[in-house]
């Protein structure tokens, strides 16, 4: 099965719809940027029903790398 990067919302959504089991089911590993994360934790902060994904064994937490992907190059 594949590995996916996930955003926010699949994150959020899933969970508000009680429905995050999909995502292990669909994929092997889901790979969360931790700027994700808190910006999760800052809409639990703010009481929003948000869910934790430090707490989800099947997330696996990244910093994002920073600069320019190789290969892009502007306009």
């Amino acid at each position: 099965m594949p590995e996916v990067i996930c955003n926010t919302s699949p994150l959020q959504y899933l969970h508000q719809l009680g429905r995050l089991d999909l995502l292990p089911s669909l994929v092997s590993r889901v790979l969360v940027p931790t700027a994700v994360a808190a910006e999760l934790a800052e809409g639990r902060r703010l009481g929003l029903d948000l869910p934790i994904p430090e707490n989800l064994p099947w997330v696996d937490l990244r910093e994002a790398p920073q600069g320019r992907p190789g290969g892009i190059k502007r306009g």
